[in-house]
């Protein structure tokens, strides 16, 4: 996931309050469109796994994923979820190891074996319980309004109300196609914002806290 990494020569100054504090739609929409793509959107994500063995669990985000090949029948298995680790191979987030074969003879048990890549690793962070699977960032669509800049504790602020929809990543449009949020990643939701007044411009005043 792209992160918004602040690099200045200098220290970031917050611009005193003066008389040139005027705020143009357009430096709002400069801010927004900033402010949008600092923000991931991530989902929680299993895969669809119907075939395992006793001690078997298969986590997406984890470091390695094993997936059973065959059923006891012979007949290929998790056709599914090998399907959802194609995508992701193909997207870089996964590499395809050598097939693992645990036991012998008829008992014999061949896996699909998966390596998740450094791109991988920074796709997943820790959800409520789960890992959650980051799949994009948010655009801007259009600013709703914003407030007259007026002096807040010695800087310069405006509240801004925009609206904000999820930029997914191509891979994560054919992963999530059959899920239930993939509806709800089509949808704009409002988001607000304060925008503060430095020497570099109006910025979203969160990414003076986060750097």
């Amino acid at each position: 996931m792209k992160k918004t990494v602040v690099l200045l020569g200098g220290a970031l100054l917050l611009a005193a309050c003066g008389n040139d504090n005027g705020l143009s739609k357009s430096a709002v929409q400069k801010a927004v469109d900033a402010s949008a793509k600092s923000h991931a959107v991530c989902v929680p994500f299993a895969l669809s796994v119907e075939d395992r063995k006793e001690g078997d669990y298969p986590v997406l985000g984890a470091p390695v994923v094993k997936l059973v090949k065959r059923k006891d029948n012979g007949k290929r298995a998790n056709l599914a979820a090998i399907k959802q680790m194609e995508i992701l191979t193909d997207a870089g987030i996964y590499h395809r190891e050598k097939e693992e074969r645990v036991g012998s003879g008829d008992e014999a048990v061949r896996y699909l074996v998966y390596k998740i890549t450094q791109k991988g690793t920074d796709k997943f962070r820790a959800g409520v319980g789960e890992l959650l699977m980051c799949i994009g960032s948010e655009k801007a669509e259009k600013v709703n309004y914003f407030t007259t800049p007026t002096p807040s504790n010695g800087v310069t602020v405006s509240q801004v109300s925009f609206e904000a929809k999820p930029q997914v990543e191509r891979w994560a449009q054919k992963l999530l196609k059959d899920s239930p949020f993939y509806e709800g990643l089509k949808r704009t939701e409002t988001r607000h914002a304060t925008l503060v007044k430095t020497n570099k411009g109006w910025i979203d005043i969160m990414e003076l806290r986060n750097n």
